[in-house]
């Protein structure tokens, strides 16, 4: 009966090759013995991805930022007051900036190539499974919602008459399969480098037609100067939440983190922060441009999308308002491609067998021209069914995209830092707070005499010394007030858990062969036991790296020694290195050496603490302004 149950499962397993591991293929021309040649198909096992630089990476970045939303920048200024909304807008950017810094460090740091993947190694198949699915959510509500703005504004552009389902459903579906299909059809972010640098242009023009053509100098004439209207519009204590629940999710891309991550060339860090910054940057100059501008002209009547404002004006600037809306809309053509690889990517993972789709190596997976198209319609159909039938999906899409807009960007990235970095933080925490008794147990990369070594030296030295006097009550009162106000029960049993999940996953990962980071590793801070160097991170020395860990005999609980199959195969592939495939990498092996993992320190695990708090408020906003506005 077992072993019915056993066959029946592996046939289940190998039913459906689609969803099976394959290697790339690619046509080849071949001679016949006759003289004649013809196109065969054969495993192309040099496949690689194609990368993009830090400008088209920067481009991707603002391209998936910057939406449909921006047109409401206006009103949620207007919702926050003057003053305080402007202050929202540039912290809301220094905030996704270095979350986006710090998703793809912390992937560094554990030698994983995606968010959930980062999620899965502190947070087992649970974290996997709900940064996946938040991940689906974010952008297929995206996709949704940019083909329900090209139905709304596309015929108007056109001249269609309002009320006429039929021809808005045509153009809409025309449209977007003449131009949105074959874009979202190419395998590799990377290739749309090119399109996103002409939405961040066509996104830089309808902003300044925004900007030129609102009637900001009448109104401030109207009203007393600027300094009489921004006295009275520092923050509106009473409407706040309505503008924090849309400016917190303004910048919201880090969905696509990875992806974009990834298909930079030479992904380091110092190339990583050019391409976030920049992008930032950017999106900062031009959300606060047509914010400050579109609420200084229309004030308290500023609507939920300030190109309405324009429609009663008439004149040049109503004409000016079509060329924005017109502007806007196209943008959503080359905007949609970039949400349309995220659910592509989360169906890879969820669905598809091996360890590369486990891991996100779209380019390895659709490589296979059947499953890219095959995935990209079924994404292009779901999304185009609903926009088609139904009118307004607003409401779900804006709690959805709130919820999942919050785990993604805000508590996502601070709940992956403590517990990566658990081990680091309970040592702190002890140091601060403890008695010097809670000492690590373990001690990775010596055996069991030394460890033991190691905690008797650890407790002899924390013990007090006769001459130091023992703690007044005053400051034990200090401290248990501060463990509690600082929620430090909290963040410990965060960091305990991803401590030892991280312990557990490290394990598994050693027994496996050695595989590609498209993201590469970092080095530990001066070295030491336990860099064990994987094949996309070696220094290029041709002697032969010493596996420290291996040397002392330490054996991990599933039977094998650290680094294990990774530091065999890892050793090997460095002897096997040429001097002139080292004398070629030299400019990208040296780059990625500057990869030097830093030790956190109490700074960085308050910016992790003040992520997972600003994210629950922006959360509880969000909802707040979703009922507000019904």
């Amino acid at each position: 009966m077992a072993q019915s149950k056993n066959k029946r499962h592996q046939l289940k397993h190998t039913s459906s090759p689609f969803f099976a591991p394959s290697t790339p293929r690619k046509l080849v021309t071949v001679s016949t013995p006759g003289g004649t040649s013809r196109l065969v198909k054969k495993e192309d096992t040099q496949a690689t991805e194609n990368k993009s630089g830090v400008g088209g990476a920067a481009c991707n970045l603002v391209n998936a930022i910057i939406g449909a939303g921006i047109v409401g920048i206006p009103f949620a200024i207007k919702e926050t007051g003057l003053v305080a909304g402007v202050v929202l807008v540039v912290l809301c950017a220094v905030l996704t900036e270095k979350s986006l810094r710090v998703l793809v460090a912390t992937a560094k740091h554990v030698d994983v190539p995606s968010y959930e993947t980062l999620f899965e190694s502190t947070y087992g198949s649970f974290g996997f499974y709900f940064i996946s699915i938040n991940m689906l959510i974010m952008a297929y509500g995206g996709c949704l919602s940019y083909l329900t703005i090209i139905k709304d504004t596309l015929p108007i552009l056109l001249g269609v008459e309002n009320g006429d389902v039929g021809m808005e459903r045509s153009i809409l579906t025309v449209s977007t399969m003449a131009v949105i299909l074959p874009i979202s059809m190419q395998r590799d972010m990377a290739d749309l480098a090119k399109t996103s640098q002409v939405s961040v242009i066509f996104q830089c023009l309808m902003v300044l037609v925004v900007v030129l053509f609102s009637p900001v100098s009448s109104s401030i004439e109207e009203h007393g100067g600027l300094e009489q209207i921004a006295s009275k519009s520092i923050m509106k204590s009473s409407t706040i939440f309505i503008g924090l629940g849309v400016l917190s999710f303004a910048f919201v891309c880090q969905h696509s983190a990875f992806i974009v991550a990834g298909s930079l060339e030479k992904p380091t860090k110092k190339r990583w922060a050019r391409a976030t910054s920049t992008a930032l940057s950017l999106c900062v100059i031009l959300e606060a441009s047509i914010g400050i501008a579109g609420y200084l002209a229309f004030l308290e009547k500023t609507e939920g999308d300030i190109l309405n404002n324009f429609l009663s004006l008439g004149g040049e600037i109503k004409h000016a308002a079509n060329i924005a809306r017109g502007l806007l809309c196209t943008t959503m053509f080359f905007v949609y491609p970039m949400d349309s690889f995220v659910c592509r990517h989360v169906l890879v993972v969820l669905f598809f067998r091996g360890r590369r789709a486990h891991e996100g190596d779209d380019a390895a997976v659709l490589s296979r021209r059947d499953r890219r198209v095959a995935l990209t319609l079924v994404i292009y159909f779901s999304s185009l069914i609903p926009a088609l039938m139904v009118d307004n999906v607003g409401s779900v899409l804006a709690i959805t995209g709130t919820v999942a807009g919050s785990c993604l960007s805000y508590i996502g990235p601070g709940l992956i830092y403590l517990a990566v970095y658990g081990a680091e933080f309970l040592e702190k925490v002890d140091q601060v707070w403890g008695d010097g008794t809670e000492a690590d147990d373990e001690v990775e990369g010596t055996d069991m005499e030394s460890a033991q070594l190691l905690k008797e030296q650890s407790a002899n030295a924390t013990q007090p010394s006769a001459e130091l006097s023992p703690p007044s009550s005053m400051q034990q009162l200090v401290k248990g007030i501060s463990w509690y106000l600082f929620l430090i029960p909290v963040w410990s049993t965060i960091a305990r858990m991803g401590k030892r999940k991280l312990k557990l996953f490290r394990e598994k990962e050693a027994l496996k062969s050695p595989h590609l980071n498209r993201l590469g590793k970092c080095k530990p801070e001066g070295g030491g036991p336990g860099n064990i160097p994987r094949a996309s991170s070696f220094s290029g020395e041709k002697k032969l790296p010493i596996l420290p860990s291996i040397q002392q005999g330490q054996v991990l609980s599933y039977g094998a020694v650290p680094g294990g199959n990774q530091a065999i195969g890892a050793a090997i592939l460095a002897r096997k290195k040429s001097d002139s495939a080292l004398s070629n990498s030299k400019g990208v092996e040296g780059e990625e050496d500057a990869d030097i993992d830093i030790p956190p320190s109490w700074y960085d695990f308050c910016w992790a603490i003040f992520f997972i708090v600003f994210g629950v408020i922006a959360l509880c906003a969000g909802l707040v302004s979703i009922l507000m506005t019904q």
